[in-house]
């Protein structure tokens, strides 16, 4: 075309590794294909009586039988029940003796095929491979080349690869025909071929007897095309920088799998070469142009690419085309490079011509390329950016830009119909590729009418009226064996239904075949997941229409540790088995299961920087959680995620900051205290009742403290303005004496309340944007002494209150928000540690015992993502920074709920997962969990619904979820934001009104964590007083087969780990087992599965 605009690509090459053991990408799982021999038959029709005895297939072959004891094998299904000549057989192998035996697991399917393949009984055992239909060239660099995959290439060759028979011209500046990706699909003219030789190698043609064979085109010895430029019969170009036709040559017709280099659109074709440029300078345009096209049409071509053109009145140009059209040849061209609108002021040819197929460019997403012409005239689309092919420098390969491009793509298309619809007209395959391709008119809303009838797709044109073509439309989840809560958890077993869809283009009406006896198999090899019933029949189905798989619905069955992301899955779809294109497809398709509760979560509409109180504010005995959300509403939401009478409390001003709980009259019944955008500050009480509503007289940034300062029971309600003004209010919204108090600085982080001297007064500890630390005498609204503290530079987090030495005074905890220090200072405001980890912080600081030694640690992220564990003393704690690799605003809660002696840190990253991280790297089971959105909000922790499981409350950008964790909370340290839900940043002293709500203790049996497990398994108990405790394994023939515990306990949660030993400390079979606990007039028995 006029112009071309090269790109470099950094090529990769691919290699296909194919393994000779299981591999459950090509075998099926569980799964070994035996043929038993006629004597151990014993008759004709193959049928062999067999049993399941102690979890094992028993035939009465004993040598079988011992095999199918040692590894597994649970079923016998006979592969040919009904075989129309039962005495055939291929050397002793009987059609109806062949049988698919299944096994326990796949974790020694190699070592049992090879030890059926010994026994005396069996004539052979293989693995069951997959049958995969699915073309996909060996070519390394197809991978590179988006073009196949935007124009469905992959899926029309998986049915036609194209034909020699077919020839697409392709006339330009010539080809270098021996590139090594490209001979194999050079056109060799039969007609001519006798007495002359091909040197490959060279690149030249010798021979010949001078004269033309008649075959058409009135050319001496054309063996291969045509040279028009030097008027000889060798269209080789060598000319490195004239490599625009061997470039064309490559996007239509590269050799497929030939495993070098790439593909062309139609993987096997005949290219005739023509050739109009230099071999010994750069070409200025295409020569003798238009007698390539007919010389093309008159030696046979089917298929004529011009990526070329010209403005002018089109009469020559039409009279060609009209021409080549009658001899029965397509002649496909390039729109030009231009950005020109073809109309009746612009014409070029012969782009234009009536019979010509006109091809503007689009990119990888169906946009128009800003480069291509567009216009009434075009006819088509078809990928034209970036188009990685065949080149004369090094035999390599280049990728570039142009209608030039897109020209040849879609030529490779006809040239795939051609082959498979031979009988078509050139009008009449035309119309067929323009009738089938894709609507792009919503991604190029300015160019409707003006782009043709779409982006050419190779799938539907080849195949649209040969095949039904099926999708999965939808699907559902369902638990089918679990706890009963309705929502499919790891470790239950599920109830998959899929919707598929025999499609119908929406915008063109054009319609598939239908689907007659349509069937699909359900296949996974993903990492605990094993599918019980894998098929479902759906019968016919019509283009348009879609089909549930209600009364067949696949089953599987999970275990409880997988972790949260989509489960990929894969569905083998079959239909019109006597067609003449019986149907196969392997659609993939992802399911994901859910820890969210039941009823959750919760639209806000918006993010909530609110983090939960969980507290039961009615006469049930579960708990409410309570949280404000960016519309101005105070939420109180049950555990099933109704809202408690009352609730919500429309204020009308976005809640800023968390809701502090606390008793402002003594009264035993909990009061509230939230701030709003709006800069007022309200008391609520638990109906939903307002108290109060007071100014705060500036600018809110955070949520309130509640604390009681005067030691009375009365909490009073603190907060502090942007400007620096520490506020503390009564019981009646008044003012408390000495307050408010400015100051000197910017404040955006929450106070925190603690006695620091042990006088019975509480400090207020503020810290400031500009490195100021306040501690305020709340008795009178000065700082005590030794404060303020100048800090390296200023905070914009909470403060954290905690004893990190031996004395009875608490220390101070400060995260600096940009220089990424954490302090450590003493209740007299000396150092007690300073600690740079460097970057931003934009979260508190945490106090707990992470490890279960008996000291506390103190847990800071950083905004990078970088998880600091750090001892009282301020030194990293061995293992530790640990790096999640996500950003992280969020402060973290910590909770023991993995039945072992590493507490989980349990924060969100702003990439909308939930992290459960414990100190050696690893993550807790199922986590990080996905909620999506941004989570830069703290949890808060405890078990809403009294159900023994720990729940996770926490929100994301747009919602508020319950994390409903499937196994019970064994202790939690610090269970929400700031440790208590008053607010005050210190769970070390109780004075300051800290209400933990941590529930009572109840006696109760717990889950086991896994479930289904391999090789062992723990079982949680709770005892709400001390006593006696037994806990048994029971067989499912009531057996007992081991004793966990029997001893007497403390009050408290405990924990009992079984290994899948017997008394003796032998390994016990796969199966069902039930555990029993007693204590006193307490027993309860729960199920659990061990899978080997």
């Amino acid at each position: 075309m006029k112009k071309l605009i090269l790109l470099t690509l950094l090529t990769i090459a691919v290699s296909a590794m194919f393994a000779v053991k299981f591999d459950p990408d090509y075998f099926y799982s569980r799964s070994v294909i035996v043929c038993f021999t006629k004597d151990a038959v014993g008759n004709d029709t193959g049928k062999i009586d067999w049993s399941l005895q102690n979890g094992r297939a028993r035939t009465g072959l004993s040598s079988f039988d011992e095999l199918a004891a040692e590894y597994g094998i649970v079923e016998l299904q006979q592969m040919h029940p009904y075989v129309k000549v039962p005495t055939w057989n291929d050397n002793g192998i009987y059609l109806q003796n062949t049988y698919r035996l299944i096994l326990e697991s796949d974790d020694r399917i190699d070592a049992a095929v090879d030890a059926l393949s010994k026994d005396k009984n069996l004539i052979y055992a293989e693995l069951e491979g997959i049958a995969r239909t699915k073309f996909v060239p060996n070519d390394p660099m197809v991978t590179q080349q988006y073009v196949h995959t935007r124009i469905q290439s992959f899926d029309a060759w998986d049915y036609i690869q194209g034909s020699f028979d077919v020839k697409v011209a392709i006339t330009d500046s010539g080809v270098k025909w021996n590139h090594p990706d490209l001979r194999g699909n050079i056109w060799v003219n039969p007609a001519e071929s006798p007495g002359m030789t091909i040197n490959w190698d060279a690149g030249t043609i010798s021979g010949g007897d001078g004269a033309d064979a008649g075959e058409g085109g009135n050319k001496i010895d054309d063996l291969i095309g045509w040279d028009f430029f030097n008027n000889d019969n060798n269209p080789m170009q060598t000319y490195i920088s004239n490599d625009h036709g061997t470039h064309v040559a490559g996007c239509a017709g590269a050799v497929g799998n030939n495993s070098i280099g790439l593909v062309g659109t139609s993987p096997i074709v005949s290219i005739i070469s023509c050739k109009g440029a230099s071999n010994t300078s750069p070409s200025q345009g295409i020569s003798y142009a238009y007698d390539q096209i007919k010389y093309s049409a008159e030696v046979g071509a089917h298929i004529i690419n011009a990526s070329w053109g010209s403005p002018g009145n089109g009469a020559y140009p039409n009279s060609i085309v009209n021409y080549a059209t009658a001899l029965g040849a397509l002649v496909v061209t390039a729109a030009g490079n231009d950005n020109t609108e073809h109309n009746s002021s612009y014409q070029d040819y012969p782009a234009d011509c009536t019979n010509a197929l006109c091809v503007a460019s689009t990119g990888q997403n169906d946009i128009k390329s800003n480069f291509s012409d567009f216009g009434a005239p075009i006819d088509i689309c078809a990928p034209g950016e970036g188009i990685l092919s065949t080149i004369i420098a090094g035999n390599g390969y280049d990728a570039y830009d142009g209608t030039s491009m897109a020209s040849p793509v879609a030529a490779g298309v006809c040239a795939l119909v051609k082959a498979l619809h031979p009988e078509l007209t050139p009008a009449q395959l035309m119309q067929r590729v323009m009738m089938t391709s894709d609507y792009i008119y919503e991604a190029n809303p300015d160019y409707v009418g003006k782009l043709g009838a779409g982006r050419i797709n190779a799938f539907t044109a080849t195949m649209f009226d040969k095949i039904p073509n099926i999708t999965v439309d939808d699907t559902t989840v369902e638990e089918f064996e679990g706890d009963g809560d309705g929502v499919p958890n790891p470790g239950e077993t599920i109830k998959l239904k899929v919707s598929l869809n025999n499609y119908l283009d929406p915008f063109t009406g054009l319609a598939w075949m239908t689907a007659t006896g349509l069937n699909a198999t359900l296949i996974t090899s993903y990492p605990g997941i094993t599918i019980i019933d894998d098929t479902a029949s759906y019968g016919n189905l019509t283009p348009g229409s879609t089909m549930w798989n209600n009364s067949q619905p696949f089953k599987f069955q999970t275990v409880a540790g997988l972790p949260s992301e989509p489960i990929p899955f894969e569905l083998v779809v079959t239909a019109n088995p006597t067609a003449p294109f019986p149907y196969t497809k392997t659609i993939p398709f992802q399911v994901d299961l859910s820890l969210v509760q039941s009823g959750w979560p919760v639209a806000l509409g918006g993010a909530s920087n609110s983090s939960a109180i969980l507290y039961n504010l009615d006469s049930n005995p579960d708990r409410e959680v309570i949280f404000g959300d960016p519309s101005g509403k105070i939420h109180a939401v049950k555990a099933d995620g109704s809202s408690v009478a009352g609730f919500p409390i429309n204020v009308g001003s976005a809640v800023i900051g968390s809701i502090a709980m606390g008793d402002v009259d003594n009264n035993g019944v909990k009061d509230f205290a939230a701030g709003f955008q709006n800069n007022n500050i309200m008391l609520f009480g638990p109906t939903g009742n307002t108290i109060w509503t007071v100014p705060a007289g500036g600018t809110l940034r955070n949520g309130p403290v509640m604390a009681d300062l005067a030691n009375n029971g009365q909490s009073k309600v603190i907060a502090v303005t942007q400007t620096g003004s520490l506020v503390v209010l009564n019981a009646d919204g008044s003012p408390y004496p000495n307050f408010p108090v400015s100051l000197g600085g910017a404040c955006l982080g929450t106070p925190a309340v603690a006695d620091l001297n042990g006088d019975g007064i509480h400090e207020i500890l503020v810290a400031t944007l500009n490195g100021t630390l306040h501690a305020i005498n709340s008795a009178t609204g000065q700082n005590i002494a030794g404060f303020p503290v100048t800090m390296p530079s200023g905070s914009q987090n909470p403060i954290t209150i905690a004893n990190l030495d031996s004395d009875n005074h608490p220390e101070i905890i400060v995260t600096t928000s940009t220089s990424g220090h954490i302090l450590a200072y003493n209740h007299d405001g000396t150092v007690h540690f300073q600690k740079s980890v460097g970057g931003q912080i934009k979260t508190g600081a945490v106090v707990a015992d992470v490890n279960n030694d008996g000291n506390k640690e103190i847990i800071v992220i950083g905004a990078a993502g970088v998880v600091n564990v750090l001892t009282t003393a301020g030194a990293d704690l061995p293992g530790t920074p640990i790096n999640v690799g996500q950003a992280v605003e969020c402060t973290p809660t910590v909770a023991y709920f993995d039945g072992d002696n590493m507490a989980g840190i349990i924060f969100g990253d702003t990439n909308g997962y939930v992290h459960s991280v414990r100190i050696d790297g690893t993550e807790s089971p199922n986590f990080p969990l996905r909620i999506n959105g941004n989570v830069k909000t703290s949890a808060a922790l405890g078990d809403i619904d009294l159900d023994g499981d720990l729940d996770i409350v926490i929100p994301n950008d747009a919602s508020f979820y319950v994390i409903d964790v499937k196994r019970p909370a064994q202790s939690i340290p610090w269970h929400c934001y700031l440790g208590t839900y008053n607010r005050a940043g210190n769970s070390y002293q109780t004075t300051p009104v800290a209400d933990n709500s941590i529930p009572e203790l109840n006696t109760r049996l717990h889950g086991n964590f896994p479930n289904p497990f391999n090789p062992s398994t723990v079982i949680c108990f709770e005892l709400a007083e001390s006593g006696p405790v037994t806990l048994e394994i029971y067989n499912q023939k009531g057996q007992l087969v081991s004793t966990l515990v029997d001893a007497n306990l403390p009050a408290g949660n405990h924990s009992a780990a079984w290994n899948g030993t017997d008394a003796s400390g032998d390994a016990v079979s796969s199966g069902v087992y039930f555990y029993r606990m007693r204590s006193g007039a307490f027993s309860s028995t729960r199920k659990m599965v061990l899978m080997k």
